[in-house]
Order: structure tokens, then sequence, then C-alpha cells
């Protein structure tokens, strides 16, 4: 029979008797404090009503743009189009999600090549809108969401996003939401919209847009915890 020591090491911690409240610093270990680290990048927002004629244009402007991540709306790529999601990520990685069953909607992301992420797929549907989520992970871990709500009356869009914005983990990771909502934040029925966002520490932006006329600019939502970021954000409608 084979026997083998295991070593053991035995401390005898010192007697601490302390009086009543106060600390006993023998417990306490110093940590390394971290560095506050901060990125800068540029991100812009794209209505671009089909992107399938002009994906060329698309990835040409966001080079020329010197864009990081550009959001895409209402691409009207549908799952069996692979041509235009290849010559949008001739400069940029692309991810994408089609509108499921009907024609147009779409939504992705245009981000850099020199970006590391993965898809953040979704835990259940929603009928009110649309959205791709994707999780950055270098050069630092950042939460993308690009929304698009079609024109019309909100219905349960306050309930699904809700439910959409708490499956996102709540893990200190920085958030930035780019959507194309459709609401007219000077009416009445913002309102419950504009009290969702604080509730999920999100500080909205809204960005002058060029867009057709009586339409709302594009919205830009961003919750940062932990990592500072630097960002200058662009809206865009076709």
């Amino acid at each position: 029979m084979c026997h083998q020591f295991i070593p053991v090491i035995c401390h005898r911690r010192r007697p601490w008797h302390s009086p009543r409240n106060v600390r006993n610093l023998d417990n306490l270990r110093s940590l390394n404090a971290a560095s506050a680290g901060s990125i800068s990048f540029s991100v812009g927002l794209w209505n671009c009503q089909s992107a399938v004629n002009k994906a060329d244009f698309i990835s040409a402007f966001a080079t020329h743009s010197n864009l990081s991540v550009l959001a895409l709306t209402e691409t009207w790529i549908h799952a069996e189009n692979t041509a235009t999601p290849a010559a949008l990520a001739s400069d940029f990685n692309f991810s994408h999600t089609s509108r499921p069953n009907r024609r147009g909607g779409g939504t992705g992301l245009l981000l850099s090549k020199t970006w590391k992420f993965t898809w953040l797929s979704p835990s259940c549907s929603y009928t009110s809108f649309e959205f791709h989520a994707v999780t950055v992970t270098d050069p630092a871990k950042m939460h993308f969401l690009v929304v698009y709500r079609a024109p019309g009356q909100l219905g349960k869009f306050i309930y699904e996003f809700d439910t959409l914005l708490s499956s996102i983990p709540d893990d200190g990771t920085p958030l930035l939401v780019l959507g194309d909502f459709n609401i007219h934040l000077d009416k009445p029925h913002a309102a419950d919209f504009l009290a969702l966002l604080p509730t999920f520490d999100l500080k909205q932006f809204i960005t002058p847009a060029t867009h057709k006329a009586e339409q709302p600019p594009g919205h830009q939502a961003v919750r940062l915890q932990e990592q500072p970021l630097h960002r200058d954000c662009s809206a865009f409608r076709h």
C-alpha cells in the first residue's frame, strides 16, 4: 500500500479582545486599486430604409466618419440574403437580426473589425418592436442594443421594452441603447417611456437628425457603470 503525505499548514490566530464597536484591523487586507481607465469611440444610428442597394455606401460612410459602431434600423435584409451582409462586412463586423415572416424591418450593428463581440440571443419574442443586441468584450466589455419600433400606438411596447431591458445582465457593464422608437417626446403618451429609462439607470441623449418631416429623431440611452466611456453620437434618417 502506498501512502502519500498531504502537507498541512497550521496557524494559531492571535487572540483579540476588542472593545465594543472597535474594528479588528487584523482582518483587513490591502487591495491594489484599479486605475480609472476610459475608452473613446464614435457611434452612429441610421434608419437606412433598405441597406440592400446601398451596402457599399453605408460601409464607406461609417469608415469616412471614423465610426466604431453604426446601428442600422429598417435594413430590409431578409434571412436568405447573404450578399448584403457580406458587402456590409467588407470593412466592419456585421451582426444582424431580420424581421421574421414579414417584409421590411431588420436591425443590425456594424462594429469595428478590431472589436470582439458575441450576439445576445433573445430570451423571448416581442411583437411591438424589433431589436438586435451584442456584448462587446474587447476593447472593453459593453452591451449594445439597437431597437426599431414602427410608428403607431404604443400598445404593449412599454411592457415589452421593460422586459427586454430586464433580460440584459445587470453586472456593472455599460449599456448603450440606440433606437428609432418613433415616439414624439412632447406628446402625452411619451411619459411612460421617459419614466421607464431612469429605472434602469439609463440617461437619454437625443441627437438632432436629418430626417423626414413629422418624424422624430433617433434616441440614444446610455447606462454608464464602472468603466468610463466617452462617445460621440450621430443619428441619420434616409
